[in-house]
């Protein structure tokens, strides 16, 4: 008798879940609360614009890649365009000087060493450090074999960890370390974490599915379906059954109860623990993780279709404001866009999506939730303050301009 799974989650892991056991002999059903797959990995469609919440690259476009294989099986690579990103990342200061993080290593030392010269020895360092993560593919499975690949680079882990705003202190030239850390800079995101997508992107393990969001989810759903899977859309789990220290099952919030001889939830950790199993099954170390651990920030995202044609501008740029702006009761003298017109999918023709990820104060709009009216009129003075601050660069832009 072929044994049952549920999954909860039709994000990318539990389709992913699902297809795998699915090619592995199990009949297997998802139960999504949602009415349409992705979980995180999502897009809004707004009249003729989309506007993507999730995927700037994918890791494991190149067939030298390990996880290559894998998107194959989920049937993500098949028929797919890929977009391979010139550069990571690109900032410019009040006299005009510009950083620009180029995916290749030589052209990105070539930037730096213009830059800042004084700073070769540290610089040339960095972008060898780059050339060494490139060489190296991600471990899928753990093995000793695996493991003796990376021994060359892990020491590398150690040395980048800390946050870029502490590694740009090295550089004695004062532009390049204020450059560096406003391209850089990510809620004091470990070095490391950049230098690894700057190496797969260097090698073409880490390119831009031509769509986004949208379309890659569709075609592992598809092939969750082909595969003879099941997907009951609005369909919240409010427990898992539990019979003898076993999951059994889960039960909804229609109050229908589900069985399975497995259940994997692919919904959010917390959630899984505390709610659905109802915090059975803690110990120090679990409870810790969401005690102790510092959260990412809460992200204000704002996205603009534009009637501009933006083909020629970077696709991502920080740049000072003349006038800063507040966003959720902070205070910005700087501002980074994501120009999506590589992707003609996402806006007609000429035309383009903008896209800003502000961090904000998750207690700040906490406060103003309770209060609909201030909620909205906040979100409003939003708009008005990014649509100011990009006109400043960008003076067609502004409503109030035309």
């Amino acid at each position: 008798m072929t044994e049952r799974i549920i999954i909860v989650g039709a994000g990318i892991s539990g389709l992913s879940a699902g297809c795998y056991a699915l090619m592995n002999g199990y009949g297997v059903r998802i139960c999504e609360m949602n009415n349409s797959p992705g979980g995180l990995c999502t897009a809004w469609q707004r009249k003729d614009y989309t506007f993507d919440g999730c995927v700037h690259w994918l890791v494991g476009t190149s067939p030298r890649s390990a996880l290559y294989q894998i998107w194959q099986e989920l049937g993500v690579i098949q028929g797919r365009q890929f977009h391979n990103y010139e550069y990571y990342a690109r900032a410019v200061d009040e006299q005009g000087n510009e950083f620009v993080v180029y995916t290749n290593p030589d052209r990105l030392e070539e930037n730096m060493l213009e830059l800042a010269p004084e700073d070769e020895k540290l610089i040339k360092s960095f972008t060898q450090d780059i050339r060494r993560l490139s060489k190296t593919d991600i471990p899928i499975y753990p093995s000793l074999k695996n493991l003796l690949k990376m021994l060359p680079v892990l020491p590398l882990f150690g040395r980048y960890e800390m946050p870029v705003p502490e590694f740009a202190k090295n550089f004695r030239n004062p532009v390049l370390r204020e450059l560096f850390t406003s391209a850089l800079e990510w809620h004091e995101m470990s070095l490391i974490f950049i230098m690894m997508n700057l190496a797969w992107m260097s090698n073409g393990s880490a390119a831009y599915p031509i769509g986004g969001s949208a379309p890659l989810v569709e075609s592992i759903e598809d092939r969750f379906l082909k595969l003879g899977g099941e997907i009951n859309y609005r369909s919240k789990v409010v427990r898992i059954l539990v019979e003898n220290n076993k999951a059994a099952g889960v039960r909804l919030a229609d109050g229908t109860e589900h069985r399975a001889d497995i259940v994997i939830s692919a919904a959010d950790g917390h959630s899984t623990i505390f709610d659905w199993l109802e915090g059975k099954y803690l110990d120090d170390e679990i409870r810790g993780y969401y005690q102790n651990l510092p959260v990412f920030p809460p992200l204000v995202f704002v996205s603009l279709g534009l009637t501009d044609d933006f083909t020629k501008e970077p696709i991502t740029l920080n740049f000072p404001l003349r006038s800063p702006i507040t966003i959720g009761g902070k205070r910005l003298k700087r501002i980074t866009y994501m120009n999506h017109s590589f992707d003609p999918t996402l806006a007609p023709s000429g035309k383009t999506v903008l896209s800003l990820m502000i961090a904000t104060d998750y207690d700040y709009w906490t406060r103003l939730g309770e209060d609909k009216q201030r909620y909205y009129a906040e979100k409003k003075l939003i708009e008005e303050a990014i649509i100011d601050a990009l006109s400043e660069r960008y003076p067609n832009i502004s409503p109030r301009s035309r």
